[in-house]
C-alpha cells in the first residue's frame, strides 16, 4: 500500500524527491496511488505515460528530447537544453549514455527514456543515490529510500539499523545498504534499466581511474575540474556563501568562488579553544582574497550541542548526520539566508579525495621500496602509529572477506582489533552484538574472495562514505532553506584526484601537495603553507548543559524497546566522565538513531518496523 501521507508531507515541507516509472500500463496504478490529485511535478515518456513524478526545483532540471528519446539531468549540471538535445540525438540505446555520464560536470541524476527502456543513475561517489523497490507488478526507482518504502508501506529493519550504532563507522560492505525492508540500494557505480514490462536490472557503468598520473601531470586536471565544479554552482546565484575555516579545502573553494560570483559571504566559527587555530588561518586567507564579505561567530553565538534534541525533526531515509549540531545548522541557515544567500559551499570531501588510503603503502613497497619505507617512517611519526599497526599494513594484503570476518570477531574485543576494525558502544545489548555479527558474516559471504587494487578500492569507499554523509547533510540543509554543495565530491573532481599516484598525493613531508600544485596562484601562498588541522569537540565542555536532555531521551527509548541498547549502561555513560575520543562519537550515533526512530514514529512511519526481517 502506498503511504501517500508521507510522500505528500515531504512535498509540503519543500523537500525534494522523485520516482522513476517504467513505460508500461502496469505503472499507471502506481501513479494513481502516488499522485491522485496530480499535485506532483510530472514528466512523460514519448508514449505519453508518466515517467518521472516528484517534487524538485525547476532550475535543477535540464531536459532534451529527440524522437523516442528523452534525457533529463536533475541536479547541478552546467549544460544547456540544446546540449542535452544533442545527447538525446546521439543516443540509440541506453548504453550510449555512458560517455555523457562520464563527461559531464556537476552532481546530478541522469535519467533517460530510450524507445521504451528507462535508464536511471546517480553519481559515482554517493552524493546522488538511487533505490529500487517492487510495487505491485512493476519495479520503480526513487532517489530516497524512505520514499521508496512509502510506495509499499514498509518500515525500518532493525538488523540494518544496528550498523548505524557501529563506530567509528560501519564497513563499506554495510554502509551503502538501505535501512528499509523491501528497498534495495543501487550501487553507485551502477545504473538501473527498467524494461517496458516493468522489470529492473542493474548494469555497471563506472570504473575508478587508474592512479598513473604524476603530481605535475594531474594537477592541471584537478584545477580544471574543481574550477568547473565551483563555477557550476555560482553561475546563476546572486549571493553565495562558503565555509572559511582556514583549512586548505575551504580556502580553495572560497578562492575559486570569489572570482566567479558577484558576492561571496564567508562563514567562520572562531573557537575559544586555544588549541584551535582555524580562526587565525581564516583571517590570513580572507586578507589575501579581496572581495570577500565575512561573518565571524564564536561558540557563544551558536546553540550548544544537542540544543534542540528533544524537539521532533523531519525524518528521512537514514538517521541524521551531526545530530548534535542540528540547532547550530538551523541558526547558520537563518543567518545566511537573512543576508540573501541562495547557496552555501563547503570543503567537505577534500580530505578523502586528496589523500590515499593507508593500504597504498603495501602496494608501493614492492615497486618503490625506498619511497615506501620513507613514507612509513614519516607517517608513523606524524600519526603516532605503533609498529604493530605498521606491520599489519605491510603484511600480505587482506581481502575484504577476511576483513569482515575479523571485524565480526573483534566487535567486543578492542585490544584485538585490526586497523579497520569496528565496534559497538558498551551499552549495546548482546542482541545488538549478535545482529551486527551476523550482518558482518553475511556481508563476507557476498563480497569477492579477493580485492584487486586494494588501495584504489579503499579510497573509493572512503570518498563514497563522504558523499553519503554530504547527501544526508544536503537534504537537511534544503529543509532549513539553505541549499548546500560540496564541489570536491563531484565525480569529475574526485576522478581527477584519484588518477594521481597515491604516494604523490599523500606524503608525510607535505600537506595536500596535489591541491597546492593544482591551485598555485589561485590560493594565497601563505594559506598553502598551513600544516595544522583545527577543529574542536565542544560536546565535551557542553556536556553539563545537555546531559539532562539526553537522559530524557532514554525514557521509553525506541532503541531500548527494540532490545538494541541497555538503558542503564547508556545512562551511566552520560553521567560519567568521557575519558576517550570515542565516547562522544558513540553517543552521537546512538542519539541520532533514537531521534530518527522517534521522528519516524511521530510522522507515522514506524508501523511496519519488524524484527529480523530480510533487509
Amino acid at each position: 500500500m502506498v503511504d501517500v501521507d508521507s510522500l505528500t508531507g515531504a512535498a509540503r515541507r519543500g523537500e525534494e524527491w522523485f520516482v522513476v516509472l517504467p513505460d508500461c500500463d502496469a505503472a499507471l496504478a502506481v501513479v494513481a496511488a502516488l499522485d491522485p490529485d496530480a499535485r506532483c511535478r510530472r514528466l512523460r515518456h514519448p508514449s505519453g505515460r508518466p515517467w518521472l513524478l516528484g517534487h524538485w526545483d525547476p532550475r535543477d532540471l535540464v531536459l532534451g528530447a529527440a524522437g523516442r528519446v528523452v534525457v533529463a539531468l536533475l541536479g547541478c549540471c552546467p549544460v544547456s537544453a540544446e546540449e542535452v538535445v544533442g545527447i538525446a540525438r546521439r543516443t540509440r540505446a541506453p548504453a550510449d549514455l555512458d560517455r555523457a555520464a562520464g563527461r559531464l560536470h556537476g552532481a546530478f541524476h541522469l535519467l533517460a527514456t530510450v524507445d521504451g527502456v528507462v535508464r536511471a543513475q546517480g553519481s559515482a561517489f554517493g552524493v546522488r543515490r538511487l533505490f529500487q523497490v517492487r510495487v505491485g507488478e512493476v519495479d520503480v526507482v526513487s532517489d530516497r529510500a524512505d520514499v521508496a518504502a512509502g510506495l509499499v508501506g514498509s518500515g525500518v529493519d532493525e538488523r540494518w539499523l544496528v550498523r548505524c550504532l557501529m563506530f567509528p563507522a560501519a564497513p563499506p560492505a554495510l554502509v551503502g545498504a538501505s535501512l528499509w525492508r523491501g528497498v534495495t540500494a543501487v550501487p553507485e557505480d551502477c545504473c538501473v534499466l527498467l524494461t517496458d514490462r516493468g522489470r529492473a536490472r542493474t548494469v555497471r557503468w563506472w570504473e575508478p581511474p587508474r592512479p598513473v598520473r604524476t603530481l605535475r601531470e594531474g594537477a592541471p586536471a584537478v584545477r580544471d575540474a574543481l574550477t568547473a565544479a565551483v563555477s557550476a554552482r555560482v553561475r546563476s546565484r546572486d549571493v553565495v556563501s562558503a565555509d572559511l575555516s582556514g583549512g586548505a579545502d575551504s580556502t580553495a573553494v572560497c578562492a575559486l568562488a570569489v572570482a566567479r560570483t558577484g558576492r561571496l559571504l564567508t562563514f567562520t566559527v572562531a573557537s575559544q579553544d586555544a588549541g584551535d587555530d582555524d580562526a587565525e588561518w581564516a583571517a590570513i586567507a580572507a586578507a589575501e582574497l579581496p572581495g570577500l564579505e565575512r561573518l565571524v561567530l564564536t561558540d557563544d553565538d551558536l546553540p550548544r550541542p544537542y540544543a534542540d534534541i528533544l524537539e521532533a525533526g523531519v525524518p528521512r531515509d537514514e538517521p541524521p548526520v551531526d545530530v548534535h549540531l542540528r540547532a547550530e545548522d538551523a541558526v547558520r541557515a537563518r543567518l545566511l539566508t537573512g543576508r540573501g544567500v541562495e547557496l552555501h559551499l563547503t570543503g567537505d570531501g577534500g580530505d578523502e579525495v586528496l589523500h590515499a588510503a593507508p593500504s597504498y603503502l603495501r602496494e608501493l613497497l614492492p615497486r618503490r621500496p625506498l619511497t615506501a619505507w620513507s613514507h612509513v617512517r614519516g607517517l608513523r611519526a606524524l600519526r603516532a602509529w605503533r609498529w604493530s599497526r605498521v606491520w599489519r599494513l605491510l603484511a600480505a594484503p587482506r581481502d575484504e572477506r577476511r576483513e569482515l570476518l575479523a571485524q565480526a570477531r573483534g566487535l567486543t574485543a578492542p585490544a584485538a582489533r585490526a586497523p579497520y576494525a569496528v565496534g559497538l558502544p558498551p551499552w549495546a545489548t548482546p542482541h545488538a552484538v549478535d545482529l551486527a555479527r551476523r550482518l558482518l558474516v553475511e556481508a563476507a559471504e557476498r563480497v569477492p574472495p579477493t580485492t584487486p587494487d586494494k588501495a584504489v578500492h579503499d579510497v573509493v569507499q572512503l570518498v563514497r562514505h563522504a558523499g553519503r554523509y554530504v547527501r544526508r547533510n544536503v537534504m537537511a540543509a534544503v529543509a532549513d532553506g539553505l541549499p548546500v554543495a560540496a564541489p570536491f565530491l563531484d565525480d569529475r573532481v574526485a576522478e581527477a584526484c584519484l588518477a594521481v599516484r597515491a604516494h604523490e598525493r599523500t606524503t608525510p613531508w607535505r600537506y595536500k601537495p596535489l591541491l597546492a600544485e593544482a591551485l598555485r596562484g589561485v590560493v594565497p601562498d601563505r594559506s598553502s603553507t598551513r600544516a595544522t588541522k583545527g577543529g574542536t569537540t565542544p560536546e565535551y565542555a557542553a556536556l553539563p548543559h545537555y546531559r539532562a536532555d539526553l537522559l530524557a531521551l532514554t525514557t521509553r527509548g525506541r532503541l531500548a524497546e527494540l532490545g538494541l541498547i541497555d538503558v542503564d549502561r547508556f545512562r551511566s555513560a552520560l553521567t560519567g566522565v568521557w575519558s576517550t575520543d570515542a565516547t562522544p562519537i558513540m553517543v552521537e550515533h546512538t542519539v541520532a538513531c533514537e531521534r530518527w526512530l522517534r521522528d519516524l514514529d511521530h510522522a507515522g512511519r514506524t508501523a511496519g518496523l519488524v524484527r529480523g526481517a530480510p533487509g
